[in-house]
């Protein structure tokens, strides 16, 4: 009885689709409109919970699967879709589905590589949650290797690298890692500063107080106010130097002192 009135909810949202295609443009309208169509059938189960839940999401999985099966040609769109399918299944506990949508996104061959760079970022992320570290490393720099167009996606596989080598007992190769992001990605100045926090955390884990104050000064200095005439500066970057649990932290110990 439930899922047959979620069913009928989402066919009630889905007769509303000419509305949606007129909203589009291009060749590929009537795809974007199948997945605007099921992403709002994956948003009725906001605050929802439990076999509810469960229910809207399957439908909406049903949903995304049109495109793929129905617009096949829109490698872009049907990307999203896949890649949307993927993180439903994610969502669900459902670990090997999850994989395989995430995977069929990667061979689509699409033209726009967002979703692709994410769906390797997802499968580093599933390895690592499976105990799996260096098939999660070996996901996580094909990011970067294939992608390093999509940098924030490869600012994210750099970091989980250095939380997996941290992890693993070495702190000088995280740290080191985590201190190159500012230097490659030069446009990703927040979360440059959020690595360079996990690396002066690391030296104060291991006692190494002068290791962490060095990363604290290098990185105000590198992200300070008196750069606010260069193109990646924001209030976005003021804020994150505030937030450094590293600094917090060494303040606290000065004043323990």
């Amino acid at each position: 009885m439930l899922k047959s009135t979620i069913r009928a909810a989402a066919t009630a949202i889905l007769l509303a689709t000419p509305a949606l295609e007129a909203a589009t443009s291009g060749e590929d309208q009537p795809a974007r409109a199948q997945i605007e169509a099921a992403g709002q059938v994956r948003r009725q189960a906001f605050k929802k919970s439990g076999e509810e839940k469960r229910a809207i999401l399957e439908t909406s999985i049903l949903e995304y699967r049109k495109v793929l099966e129905q617009y096949g040609k829109h490698k872009d769109a049907c990307a999203e879709a896949a890649f949307r399918i993927g993180e439903i299944e994610r969502c669900l506990g459902d670990a090997a589905d999850a994989r395989a949508a995430f995977r069929k996104v990667l061979g689509l061959g699409a033209k726009k590589a967002t979703f692709a760079a994410r769906a390797l970022v997802e499968l580093g992320h599933l390895a690592r949650r499976a105990d799996q570290g260096d098939e999660a490393i070996e996901l996580y720099q094909k990011v970067f290797e294939q992608y390093p167009g999509e940098e924030k996606q490869a600012v994210s596989a750099l970091t989980w690298i250095g939380k997996i080598e941290d992890r693993r007992g070495k702190p000088e190769a995280a740290r080191k890692i985590w201190l190159s992001i500012a230097d490659r990605f030069p446009a990703q100045p927040v979360p440059a500063i959020r690595a360079a926090d996990l690396a002066a955390l690391s030296a104060l884990k291991n006692e190494d107080q002068n290791t962490a104050r060095e990363i604290i000064t290098i990185t105000q200095e590198r992200f300070s106010e008196q750069n606010r005439d260069q193109a990646w500066w924001s209030p976005a970057v003021e804020q994150a130097l505030r937030k450094m649990k590293a600094l917090r932290r060494m303040e606290s110990q000065d004043q323990d002192g």
